[in-house]
């Protein structure tokens, strides 16, 4: 691949991992609760949903989608499902006197399940897989061989989205001592509850 061609790529895949989003809100919300080590199991969960979906935009399924009405409209629905159910539970979180009560989610800060909610919420946008499919051509050389520099353009991109995912994460647990000694956490949990109710909405009534 074209040094040029890989610097404008790696300028574009930093301008959109810098984007908040939806994976943004939940690295923030490991980071706050169970720490920048733990949160290691939320970036390869973003990173391996990512690749999949590259893997899935590569094979075409992000056209297939784009011309199959109904598939698509199962797979937002879906995702949207999943940011309702992370929104529901942040704002159900329970605040007591010392602070956040955080038995709501014992159990399941494992660095399993962080993985799980990282790459669901990072799956369940099928809108990245034509995001991937219109992207990716943009920066390959047809006359090339092109497995090369999609590998290329896919490591590139898993190497961005694992460190703004721990940026977010361990910019979100030094906040935590703050916010854990002046009862904010829970306020915390409730806007970023909103943020997923909100973006799930948005998933929704999206043409």
């Amino acid at each position: 691949m074209n040094f040029d061609t890989w610097l404008l790529y790696l300028f574009a895949v930093f301008l959109i991992a810098i984007s908040p989003g939806t994976m943004a809100v939940l690295s923030m919300s490991h980071g706050i609760h169970f720490g920048k080590t733990r949160s290691l199991a939320t970036a390869l969960g973003s990173v391996s949903s990512a690749l999949l979906l590259m893997l899935a935009s590569a094979a075409g399924l992000g056209a297939l989608l784009s011309a199959t009405e109904h598939g698509f409209a199962l797979l937002k629905y879906c995702g949207a499902a999943y940011l309702l159910f992370l929104g529901i539970k942040l704002i159900m979180a329970k605040a007591s006197a010392q602070g956040l009560d955080l038995q709501y989610i014992k159990g399941k800060g494992s660095p399993k399940q962080m993985f799980k909610e990282a790459f669901l919420v990072g799956i369940s946008n099928p809108k990245d897989l034509l995001f991937f499919g219109a992207l990716f051509p943009q920066f390959i050389d047809i006359h090339q061989p092109q497995m090369p520099q999609l590998a290329i353009l896919a490591l590139t991109w898993a190497v961005i989205d694992f460190s703004f995912v721990m940026i977010y994460a361990s910019m979100a647990n030094m906040l935590a001592p703050k916010l854990k000694s002046s009862n904010r956490l829970h306020w915390f949990d409730r806007v970023s509850g909103g943020v997923f109710l909100s973006l799930a909405t948005i998933l929704v009534t999206r043409e």
